[in-house]
This record gives C-alpha cells, sequence and structure tokens, in this order.
C-alpha cells in the first residue's frame, strides 16, 4: 500500500468550542491554579473528540467547557472559558498502490483496524494471469538449463575420449579440437541460460509484489473516519479527475494522536 498522506483536519473543526463572553477579573488565583484547572479541561475536550471520530465525524453541539474556581474573596466566581478544537497529527487517506476496479471493501465508518488488517481488495484476475505466465517462464528458463547441462556433460566426456585418442594417435587433432570447442559453446550458452533463469524468477518477484498490491491493507492503528469507494468504482494513487475515479477506499485516524488545542486569555 501507499505510505500514509496526511489530509486536511478542516474536518475536525467541528468541535470547535463557541468562545462565549468572557469575565476578565483582576484580581484572579495564582497561575499554577488556573494550569491546573486548565488540564481538566484538556481531558474533557480530548474525551469528546474521541467520542467524535468513533461516531463517524458526525456533527456534535457546541459546547463551552466552563472551569470555576473554588476561592475566596476577589478570586470567588472566577470562570474560565476557552475557545480550542481538535486535530489528528496522524491521519490518512488509504489508497492501493495500483490502478484497478474495487471487486470487496470490507470497512465501514466506526470500525477499528489493526496496522496491516485488509481494507479492500481489487480484481486480481489479469494480475494472478501475470503470476501464471511469469511463473511458467522461470519453468521454460530451467528446462532449457537442464537440457543444456546435460548437454555439456556429454560434450566433456567426448572431449576427454579424444584426449585419450590422441594420446595413442588414434583420432586426428581436427576431431580432438571440434570436442574442445563443443565444451566451451556449452558452457557458454549455461551461463547464458542461468541469467535467463535469474530474469524470470525476477519477473515472478515483481509480478507476486503487483498481486499483492491489489489488497489494500491498514497502514497503522485507527478508526475508519470515512468509507470512500463502492464495489465496482475504479481507485487510483493519482486522481484521474473528472469524479470517475477514487483516489482511496477510506480514511483513517490514529485516535492516540489526537491534540487539543485551546485559547486562553494571556491573563491566565
Amino acid at each position: 500500500m501507499h505510505g500514509e498522506r496526511v489530509i486536511d483536519t478542516g474536518l475536525l473543526k467541528e468541535l470547535r468550542i463557541d468562545s462565549a463572553n468572557r469575565d476578565d477579573h483582576g484580581g484572579g488565583p495564582p497561575k499554577w491554579l488556573w494550569g491546573a484547572l486548565g488540564a481538566v479541561a484538556l481531558l474533557a475536550l480530548a474525551g469528546g473528540a474521541a467520542w467524535w471520530f468513533i461516531a463517524g465525524n458526525k456533527p456534535v453541539p457546541v459546547q463551552t467547557v466552563v472551569v470555576k474556581a473554588n476561592g475566596q474573596g476577589a478570586s470567588a466566581g472566577a470562570v474560565l472559558q476557552a475557545t480550542g478544537y481538535v486535530t489528528a497529527r496522524r491521519m490518512a487517506t488509504v489508497s492501493a498502490q495500483i490502478t484497478g476496479t474495487v471487486a470487496e471493501v470490507l470497512i465501514d465508518e466506526g470500525f477499528k483496524v489493526r496496522k496491516g488488517q485488509v481494507l479492500a481488495r481489487l480484481d486480481d484476475t489479469g494480475l494472478r494471469a501475470g503470476l501464471a505466465a511469469a511463473e511458467a517462464q522461470v519453468r521454460t528458463a530451467q528446462a532449457n538449463q537442464g537440457q543444456l547441462r546435460a548437454q555439456l556433460a556429454q560434450a566433456e566426456a567426448d572431449a576427454r575420449r579424444q584426449a585419450e585418442l590422441a594420446a595413442s594417435g588414434m583420432t586426428t587433432r581436427q576431431s580432438q579440437e571440434q570436442t574442445v570447442t563443443a565444451v566451451k559453446t556449452y558452457q557458454a550458452q549455461l551461463e547464458a541460460s542461468q541469467r535467463q533463469v535469474e530474469a524470470a524468477q525476477a519477473g515472478v518477484r515483481q509480478a507476486r509484489v503487483n498481486y499483492d498490491y491489489a489488497t489494500v491493507r491498514a497502514p497503522f492503528d485507527g478508526i475508519v473516519t470515512a468509507r470512500a469507494a463502492q464495489v465496482g468504482e475504479i481507485i487510483s494513487p493519482l486522481s484521474a479527475g473528472g469524479g470517475f475515479t477514487r483516489t482511496g477506499v477510506g480514511t483513517i485516524v490514529d485516535m492516540d494522536s489526537l491534540e487539543v488545542n485551546v485559547d486562553v486569555n494571556e491573563a491566565y
């Protein structure tokens, strides 16, 4: 599958908290107290964000997080109001690494997925045929190599016999040289056949990679926030334009990467 592609986090802006009128007090409580109260507000925002993601990106009601301080004197009744939003540092639209027709989609909004889990499958008819053809080429190359080995063995035996006959003066020098030449020829052909076998094996490895690309897997653990493709549609890692080709099967958000951004008045 593709590497991760972080997309616009504008979808998360629905979590923005309404900035109501803020009560500013000149003699508020100590800053450390507001830091502790702010942490409570952040936890409340994070919890709401997690529920929003799992619910499938449905709009959530605007809510103001209010933290009251239990103090005395001028600090009593002071209220901290903060405007903020939740973003995900790790969000990806998951696509296949090849262009193809969707044959099966195994996810929907709200699904929890694990890294490596199958999300969708493309039509792999052509890819399976390509893999079978590559494997057949390997078998053919190996068969040719086996024949050359047998021919080389025979040529070497003929060369030894001619050498023995030449030693006793029972053959001509020309006959002996012919057998030596035959040995060298078969050796060269055998080396070439080995390269052909290796090339065919590389073709099988590439065909298997292409075949695996027909299966779309989750790049990391997360929650499916959007399903973008249906069976029968064409998906591609590159947009073809015109709205006829999908660029992904769905969007996944890593819930462990959520961040809460809050605007707090400098007075606190």
